[in-house]
């Protein structure tokens, strides 16, 4: 038995006749036991360290880069490919002594180790350079799952940014790289281009010596992989065009621009290595030709999605048109969630562009409303390194005051949490009403408790009766 991959789109299908948009929800499954790889294949693995000059201050930095490499080499099991980058404004392979992939096995990570404690800060940063030579070392392991990790205290100084954009188009689809900032110079954009390019995470650490377990976890991730790339395939209809595709879970960035033509109405986006047990949603929004005429009494396909050579059949996105306006209530779950996930994000960014340009009640505001949402919303990931940033008087109420002493580290902690852990529950919904008799499903004939706009068992709309 192998790893077989699952879609299904989550929507509300209806359209009121001024509406030119359909937004869906597509979440992406994999199940199944993996079968064991082949012996030349398996997982490939390279470290990315950055070694410039200015990870020397404070000296714990390239201690801990150092330390973090090592506990990386630690958890490879038996057979794993790796090997170990020192970056500076070049790239020097610092194990194995040759341009190879080592196997890992005692030998090898006891003498990685000796090798990665050795490491020393001197140089500049090319970023683009370290992600060249990964994709040349793992050029040596085709059928493997590959994965990179990149850290970064710095900007890439030593190249330009078209001279990184270059290597990175030249490794997307080749490998995933995670990306990790230290200190306090990193450039937040800079890491989210990487990672949205190569299909990766981004984070980074507040303190020195949390990077240890962090490196050691991203391994551990890594390692879950066994489909080496998954491919969405998106159709649109002749009245139709895919307006954006974002992935909104785990990691949140925009992959339209990602998006390869294959056939007449046809785009492929790779969607990165997947793991046997791993769920990801994308969200999709597709405009409609203004001289398409509305279908009110039965569903029209305005797109389609399918996992390339997953052996299902494509799952349609649908709209079907109403007389009657579309009340806002009427939003499906999943969308609203996302929606209130993107409001979030909107949040944070706002609030640290105006702190940066001197703006603190800008700031305030900006993080309060973020406060707000996240507690609403239960996001406590984000409201730990909020209340790093501010004082919070009324969460519920947006209230919340600057603290005066945020390091930029604490500062660039936040704001980088808009692309991996804006991600919360639903909003809360309303509380059932005591005795209101449930609604039944007009499609599968389930019941909900009220009060309720879908159905709890198969997600279609209640109110199909007094809206269609």
């Amino acid at each position: 038995m192998g790893v077989g991959l699952d879609i299904e789109v989550h929507q509300n299908r209806f359209l009121s006749v001024e509406d030119r948009e359909m937004q869906a929800i597509v979440t992406v499954s994999a199940h199944g036991e993996p079968e064991p790889p082949p012996a030349e294949h398996g997982a490939a693995e390279v470290l990315l360290v950055d070694c410039s000059s200015s990870m020397r201050y404070p000296p714990t930095k390239i201690g801990a880069a150092r330390r973090a490499a090592a506990a990386a080499i630690s958890v490879l099991p038996d057979g794993t490919r790796f090997a170990v980058v020192r970056g500076t404004g070049r790239a020097e392979l610092v194990y194995p002594d040759r341009p190879w992939l080592a196997t890992a096995s005692d030998e090898t990570r006891r003498a990685a180790t000796a090798a990665v404690g050795r490491l020393a800060a001197v140089g500049g940063t090319a970023m683009g350079e370290w992600l060249a030579l990964a994709r040349d070392l793992f050029a040596l392991a085709p059928g493997a799952v590959r994965h990179a990790i990149l850290l970064t205290d710095g900007r890439n100084e030593s190249q330009s940014r078209q001279e990184l954009q270059r290597v990175l188009s030249a490794c997307e689809g080749e490998f995933v790289c995670d990306a990790r900032g230290i200190g306090d110079g990193w450039d937040q954009t800079e890491l989210t281009e990487i990672v949205t390019m190569l299909r990766g995470g981004v984070d980074s650490v507040v303190h020195d010596e949390d990077l240890v377990a962090d490196f050691r976890a991203l391994v551990d991730a890594a390692l879950t992989k066994v489909v080496p790339d998954v491919r969405l395939r998106i159709g649109t209809m002749g009245y139709s065009r895919l307006r954006s595709v974002k992935q909104v879970r785990p990691n949140t960035y925009d992959l339209t621009s990602r998006c390869v033509p294959d056939g007449e109405g046809e785009l492929v986006l790779s969607l990165g290595s997947w793991g046997a047990a791993e769920t990801r949603e994308y969200q999709i929004a597709v405009d409609l030709a203004e001289d398409l005429v509305p279908s009110y009494d039965r569903d029209r396909q305005l797109a389609w999605v399918e996992v390339d050579g997953a052996g299902e059949p494509p799952v349609p996105v649908l709209g079907r048109w109403t007389h009657d306006p579309v009340p806002p209530t009427l939003i499906h779950p999943k969308v609203l969630q996302y929606t209130v996930q993107a409001e979030l994000g909107e949040a944070l960014t706002e609030g640290g562009d105006a702190y940066v340009a001197g703006d603190h009640a800008g700031a305030r505001i900006a993080w309060g409303r973020a406060t707000r949402i996240a507690t609403e919303t239960g996001n406590e990931e984000i409201l730990k390194r909020l209340r790093r940033i501010v004082e919070v008087v009324d969460a519920a109420a947006g209230d919340v005051q600057l603290r005066p002493d945020v390091t930029r580290s604490e500062l660039l902690n936040l704001l980088i949490s808009r692309v991996t852990h804006v991600g919360g529950d639903t909003p809360k919904a309303a509380e059932a009403r005591p005795g209101a008799e449930p609604l039944e499903c007009p499609v599968c004939a389930e019941l909900t408790p009220q009060p309720a706009d879908f159905c709890e068992a198969c997600g279609e709309p209640l109110a199909e009766g007094d809206t269609a």
